[in-house]
């Protein structure tokens, strides 16, 4: 009898542990990681600039940030980045908070 009991409270042990594991990796599913960098005007930072402050800015999309800046003017709008070779719309929506978008208009603008 000792022995049933002690085999009920193993399947037991184990069971809630399977349980408590599925339940933390249920809640880790579909949560974006916190990012933490600074705000930096997408239409005046330099590579490293970008690279430096923008979580998940690599030094090759950096680059690619700034000669597509070079070759088509300022970005007028946040969701123009899309056209920039690796950017996607989940990395727009992640790192959204940390693009500012200034200096569009042309030397006259007081934006």
């Amino acid at each position: 009898m000792k022995k049933r009991g002690l085999i009920s409270i193993g399947l037991l042990a184990l069971t809630m542990a399977l349980l408590i594991v599925t339940y933390s990796e249920a809640q880790t599913q579909g949560k974006t990681p916190l990012l933490k960098g600074k705000t930096v005007n997408i239409n005046k930072a330099t590579e490293a600039e970008l690279v430096k402050n923008v979580p998940l800015i690599t030094p090759d999309l950096a680059k690619r940030i700034v000669k597509y800046r070079q070759d088509n003017g300022d970005f007028q709008t946040l969701e123009e980045l899309l056209q920039v070779e690796g950017f996607n719309r989940d990395l727009l929506r992640r790192i959204k908070p940390f693009l500012l978008l200034e200096g569009i208009g042309g030397k006259d603008c007081t934006c």
